[in-house]
């Protein structure tokens, strides 16, 4: 009989399930509000019953089932499967998600970081297939980030390696919500983008220069304009807009060439924004991996959108146990 396997991808508003036959076609999926703010408790309860409920979705028994992957954001320690109170999980606290897990369905689990769950999908089954060194940066909330070397996710010496984020460009720089200053999260993360925006559009009106059309998918409001909002008036050719996304480029490739200096990885895989954003964004980036990283790696790398759009979050998981 062939094997079947569940993914769980648990994040602060949404639990998502998921069940796979062995080759990553994806059969049954539940998705629910995960309800943070109601414990842990709560949340395992709910997926043991979510679980249940996606197995018998596609049509299984429980029996075939033959492994569990989850997808979690950190800190957890990927060889005993606790979870180290991750930001977005209150309560979450040296919660032993792992043994939980395989004392409620008796198969064997595997918990991973969803940063480098995603880059695991991606090498598996989207923009990583064929190469043997895969890096997999998400520009949304956080840049995030993920390391495949030879098939194997790089976990580094306890489970930190990745954090491709928090790499220092500007040690004056805008404050990191690491505590640190000047991280590439700082400077191009969604939140930092919309907050460069709207610092750019003051400096204007307080020189009576106002002519950006990011105002205008706001109804004027300064505060709520957003990183997409710089990309659509960039796209209409607004100068404001199209400064704004050179400078995230400029940011972005100088810490992806510090990347490809020290992993020399045969693909850059770059999500969210950047797949929102296309060559508008990754052709200036590309420019400057190649003028800043040392040659022969500039040479071999590839830098391209990730290709799993919607679908990551589900096969993240999956990919861990196929």
């Amino acid at each position: 009989m062939m094997e079947h396997v569940v993914g769980i991808d648990i994040g602060g508003t949404k639990l998502a399930t998921v069940v796979a036959d062995s080759t990553g076609h994806i059969l049954g999926k539940v998705r629910k509000p995960t309800l943070a703010e109601k414990g842990p408790e709560y949340a395992l309860d709910l997926l043991f019953d979510m679980v249940r409920e996606t197995v018998s979705l596609a049509g299984l028994e429980q029996a075939s089932i033959s492994a569990i992957g989850v997808s979690c954001g950190g800190p957890l320690d990927t060889k005993t499967g606790i979870v180290y109170s991750p930001p977005n999980l209150p309560g979450w606290d040296a919660l032993p998600l792992k043994a939980k897990l395989e004392s409620e369905f008796q198969v064997p689990v595997t918990i991973e970081n969803d940063a480098n769950a995603s880059a695991l999908a991606e090498f598996r089954f989207g923009g990583g297939q064929g190469y043997n060194a895969v890096l997999y940066m998400t520009m949304s909330t956080g840049i995030g980030g993920g390391i495949v070397l030879d098939g194997q996710i790089y976990h580094g010496a306890n489970d930190s390696a990745g954090e491709v984020g928090h790499q220092i460009l500007l040690p004056d720089g805008p404050r990191c919500g690491c505590g640190k200053r000047g991280c590439l999260e700082a400077l191009c993360s969604g939140p930092a983008i919309a907050r460069r925006a709207q610092a750019a559009i003051r400096k204007q009106l307080a020189d009576e220069k106002a002519s950006t059309t990011m105002l205008t998918f706001t109804d004027g409001h300064i505060a709520d304009v957003k990183s997409e909002h710089v990309l659509e008036a960039a796209r209409t050719g607004d100068t404001l807009a199209l400064r704004l996304v050179e400078e995230t480029a400029y940011y972005m490739g100088w810490g992806i060439a510090n990347l490809v200096n020290v992993l020399n990885p045969d693909i850059v895989l770059l999500g969210t924004i950047a797949i929102a954003a296309g060559d508008l964004l990754l052709n200036p980036i590309r420019e400057t991996v190649s003028k800043f990283a040392m040659t022969r790696p500039a040479a071999a790398v590839e830098i391209a959108p990730a290709q799993l759009g919607d679908t990551l979050g589900d096969l993240a998981a999956i990919a861990l146990v196929v």
